[in-house]
């Protein structure tokens, strides 16, 4: 006995190790794209991070950057070690799930409590390996497992509850078992500090509770007992979650409002009633001998006592730290912050399509401080819609971002109401099929590559391939004739399907031995699977791919990968005759392919070892702006990569970064006007209490009141901040309205002078610009008249620009007035002609040439991606993608300036920093072979082109082997290598090669269409 639990505890410890060092290794050692920006920030100073927060990450990842901090003074050192949390955490996950599954194999083998011998326990232990090392690296886990967010330490806490819900399973039926329970809950009350996917395993431990519990076990039981565990999540989303925040609530508004008490005293009412109900509950409970009552109250009151992690999100609102995302600092704010309200909500029973209107509006009051009360500040407002407009189960009710077109591209039906069945028909072919199935088939049988995939139709991105190329070619086209960059691309990850096969083969064999755990276990799969797009109720064309969150499901899978080892055990032993040992030793060694495969396919595009994009990218934003300037952002990759630089490695800490996705809400406006490091506080005119709460979040634009007359800003500012009610039908009224669509600024040339804003002679003497506001866009939104704000109060004191990555129309129609200077848009005293059809943003208003060059040649860093070969992640595409229209523009001026020289330097740079061993020749290599050409470079250029012409023709050779039904799906791909050809061969035209132009003339004679198109005139739009 002593022998197998050391061999288990062995086994276990190993795949901790060889997780941990695996993962470890491939951490990146700085901060990563999207939330990770904010998490690591967050934890390295405890701030406040987006609902519903993240406390126990915060904590326990203020631990590890403390560390980091110790050990260097490579302020990245930080990052790298909440990274590296996230690596252990997954190795512990693993851990875990390696012993969860050897219990699950013991059972299945030899029973309850009893300890397996021999080639038994090789293969008990074995099936532990295998899954957990494969539960380790499958690609949506390892995603998470190298960089700082929360799901990898959710991941864990998962991974644990199952265990210990397990080791509960596997034990005596005692009391003193029964502590395990107890602990799981634990858990998952700790999990609820740091997402809420753990509380999916409640389903689960209630199916193993009835499962050991009862002895005549029947259908209507365990759907019973599964039913439980879902009342159970309700309850603690309930009671616990939402419950005492409502609480505290109360009491607050009660002790602050009635009695006068300081804000935050209801926190002793709130305690005392918790342990006063607990106290009662247990006394009951002792009293009528219910032990199992008992332990229940228990496992409730360390959750509570979990969940008062929480805490430590209001105590640092209250330090309003300089991240402090929504200002959770009282009772008040922080309910709607942890029930996520500024995300919306979608109906999950029953709703709306997207062609439904509301018939009206449901008003909530909103409760905030006003002095040293609580008043009501704003509105929750919910839209009501006709019970003819809802159905049940819906799933296409966002109308936002042109989906309902992309709802109907999905169904098949171009018009007409929608029904049940189309909701059911979208759920299967997207949710499921597309969303679930597709991201279970990328962990299992391979990936086709690195890109997005938007449509189940469109067989060149985002596909799951199994590498068996006959059975690909059927799916996804001709495999063999894949252009190299394709072909050799680091994410394209082929497993042959021996892992989905070998889950199958424990599948079944669970199923077979012991079809009660393989139900219970059959239900956490679906549950963290299934459960959560039932829940996510993902629309089309999500920004970035999710397969994060269905860790959990796919996690869940690699317990039957692990189980296979016992079906082929089984399999070596009754049909082959194989001895014991040897029979586990063979079938421990066939299971290993799939964790092998995994790790050896995924190392190249999942190691960020050596990535440093997401901070290099981040400080060009900022190393794009002169000193102590504002520069307006928009959405998660040009924000929270900011933030990194500034709060974690002090990159350009006087720039202040203002979140144009924020700037809508009173506390984030409300924290703009506050010294931040080295920023100091931004002036702006209008008072706080005139957009408290709802106040001014729409201002109506009547046409028919407005003159025509231009207003100065400042005077246009003072007339909003002004009330002129105007009342509207319900009783209610506006504070104001827009009583100009026309503005103008007047310049003060000695500010101009004075802050070396430009120096140029053709300053003007007046700014004039259009809202364009109209009746079909009636209403000023509170974020546009605080940029406007803004703008007006710091424009000459302060350097104000816009990020290239920002949408044009947040540019408020002073986009010629604009000037380039890197990965940043300038406001200046100048008015030029903007080129948005050609450049999209980087086509706002001039370029200052000089300014950019030198940032460009002199200030940008490049991730690493110049010096080493690595995988470049699709979600850097915006910041490449501006970063090279930004070249390509500033290049283009410096010829026009006569400046060529510095124009093939810039030209020679671009090519040192996008190599092509990371970078595919593209249509910016064309326009590079352009800018070469026009600064006078022709044997540059032409040397860039034959090399170019290289790439296009095998993608042309690859679009002609296709079939026509493949055809069309790489018929974009197929257009751009034309416009590409078309560059080149105007390039060579422009310079006169008339060899060169009958090379390519012949080159590409055999895949031309009879008629080749126009050459598009624009560079595509970032």
């Amino acid at each position: 006995m002593n022998s197998f639990r050391t061999l288990n505890n062995v086994a276990g410890w190993l795949v901790f190790a060889l997780a941990a060092i695996v993962l470890g290794a491939a951490a990146e050692p700085t901060g990563s794209l999207w939330d990770c920006g904010e998490f690591i920030s967050g934890a390295y100073k405890l701030q406040v991070v987006h609902p519903p927060g993240a406390p126990v990450f915060l904590l326990v990842g203020r631990l590890f950057a403390w560390g980091g901090s110790l050990v260097s003074n490579d302020p990245s050192s930080i990052a790298y070690a909440v990274n590296l949390m996230s690596a252990l955490c997954t190795a512990f996950g693993a851990m875990f799930i390696c012993w969860g599954t050897t219990i699950m194999a013991r059972i299945a083998l030899v029973g309850r409590g009893n300890e397996p011998e021999g080639g038994q326990a090789i293969a008990v232990v074995g099936a532990g390996v295998v899954a957990g090392l494969t539960s380790a690296f499958i690609s949506s886990v390892w995603f998470s497992a190298v960089e700082g967010e929360v799901y990898a330490m959710s991941t864990f806490f998962t991974c644990m509850t199952l265990w210990a819900v397990l080791k509960w399973y596997n034990l005596p039926d005692t009391a003193q078992a029964d502590r395990w329970l107890v602990f799981a809950i634990y858990s998952t009350g700790l999990s609820i500090g740091v997402h809420l996917l753990s509380l999916l395993t409640f389903p689960a431990l209630a199916m193993f509770y009835y499962f050991k519990k009862r002895e005549k076990i029947t259908l209507t039981g365990t759907l019973v007992a599964a039913g439980a565990g879902v009342l159970f999540i309700l309850l603690v989303q309930s009671l616990i979650i939402t419950g005492i925040p409502k609480l505290w609530g109360f009491y607050d508004k009660l002790m602050v409002n009635s009695f006068g008490m300081p804000f935050h005293s209801g926190v002793y009412p709130t305690l005392l009633t918790l342990g006063v109900v607990f106290w009662f509950l247990l006394k009951r409970a002792q009293k009528n001998g219910n032990g199992l009552a008992q332990r229940m109250i228990v496992a409730f009151g360390v959750m509570i006592i979990a969940y008062l992690a929480y805490g430590m999100v209001v105590i640092r609102a209250n330090a309003n730290t300089p991240i402090n995302m929504n200002n959770p600092s009282d009772a008040m704010r922080l309910l709607p912050y942890l029930n996520r309200e500024q995300y919306g909500e979608r109906p999950l029973l029953r709703g709306p399509d997207f062609d439904a209107r509301p018939i009206r509006y449901e008003r909530t009051p909103r409760y905030g401080r006003v002095g040293d009360r609580y008043e009501i500040v704003e509105q929750k407002i919910d839209p009501v819609f006709s019970p003819g407009d809802q159905s049940l189960f819906p799933r296409m009710g966002d109308y936002t971002q042109g989906r309902p077109a992309l709802y109907r591209k999905w169904i098949d039906k171009p018009n007409g109401k929608t029904t049940f069945g189309d909701n059911i028909e979208f759920f299967f072919k997207y949710q499921i099929g597309w969303m679930y199935w597709r991201y279970f088939m990328w962990n299992f049988a391979g990936r086709q590559n690195g890109d997005q995939g938007y449509y189940s139709w469109d067989p060149s991105a985002g596909n799951w391939i199994s590498g068996i190329d006959f059975y690909d070619e059927m799916r996804l086209g001709n495999q063999q004739e894949l252009p190299e960059f394709q072909k050799n691309s680091a994410a394209r990850n082929k497993y042959y399907m021996i892992p989905f096969f070998l889950g199958l083969l424990g599948m079944f064999f669970h199923m077979q031995r012991r079809p009660r755990d393989f139900a219970a276990l059959m239900a956490l799969f679906i549950i963290t699977g299934i459960g959560i797009i039932v829940y996510s109720n993902q629309p089309p064309n999500e920004p970035r791919e999710r397969d994060y969150v269905l860790a959990g499901s796919f996690v869940t899978f690699a317990m039957w990968v692990g189980l296979s080892v016992l079906a082929l055990y089984d399999l070596l032993g009754n049909r082959l005759k194989m001895p014991g040992l040897a029979g586990a030793g063979v079938a421990t060694a066939l299971a290993l392919t799939a964790p092998l495969l995994i790790v050896t396919q995924n190392w190249d595009d999942h190691s960020r070892s050596k990535h440093y994009a997401s901070r290099d990218y981040a400080s060009n934003f900022l190393n794009s702006c002169e000193p102590n300037a504002i520069i307006f952002t928009y959405g998660d990759n040009d924000t929270y990569p900011l933030w990194y630089c500034q709060e974690v490695e002090g990159i350009r800490t006087d720039v202040r970064v203002v979140n144009l996705s924020l700037i809508a809400v009173d506390w984030y406006i409300e924290q703009l006007r506050r010294t931040v490091n080295n920023s100091p506080a931004i002036k702006m005119s209008i008072a706080s209490d005139k957009i408290r709460g709802d106040k001014r979040t729409q201002i109506p634009y009547l046409a028919d009141q407005d003159s025509g007359r231009e207003m100065e800003l400042q005077q246009w500012l003072k007339f909003i901040a002004e009330d002129h009610r105007l009342p509207i039908p319900g009783g209610e009224e506006f504070e104001t309205f827009v009583p100009s669509n026309k503005l103008f600024m007047a310049v003060d040339k000695e500010q101009v002078r004075k802050y070396n804003v430009v120096s140029d002679s053709a300053i003007v003497d007046t700014m004039h610009f259009s809202l364009g506001l109209s009746e079909k866009s009636p209403f000023l939104i509170k974020d546009q008249l605080a940029m406007l704000d803004i703008i007006a109060n710091n424009i000459w004191e302060r350097p104000i620009y816009w990020a290239v990555t920002v949408r044009e129309e947040r540019l408020l129609g002073l986009q010629d007035y604009m000037q380039l200077e890197g990965l940043a848009l300038r406001l200046v005293p100048v008015k030029s002609q903007s080129d948005l059809r050609a450049y999209g943003m980087v086509g706002a208003g001039r370029v200052n040439e000089d300014i950019a060059f030198k940032n460009i040649m002199e200030k940008w860093a490049w991730g690493n991606f110049d010096k080493e070969k690595l995988h470049v992640d699709r979600s850097y595409m915006p910041s490449l993608q501006t970063m090279r229209v930004a070249i390509i523009r500033t290049g283009r001026q410096l010829v026009a300036d006569g400046k060529k020289e510095q124009a093939i330097q810039l030209a020679d740079k671009y090519f040192e920093v996008f190599p092509d061993y990371n970078f595919p020749n593209d249509q910016f290599t064309a326009f590079m072979a352009d800018l070469y050409a026009r600064a006078g470079a022709n044997d540059k250029a032409a040397a860039t082109i034959r090399k170019m012409a290289g790439s296009l023709e095998e993608q042309m050779r690859f679009h002609q082997s296709l079939s026509p039904r493949f055809q069309d799906g790489y018929e974009q791909d197929y257009q751009y290598a034309l416009g590409n050809l078309q560059t080149l061969l105007r390039v060579a035209d422009d310079m006169k090669d008339s060899t060169l132009a009958n090379e390519l003339e012949q080159q590409f004679e055999p895949y031309l269409p009879s008629q080749a198109p126009p050459m598009p005139g624009n560079i595509p739009k970032s």
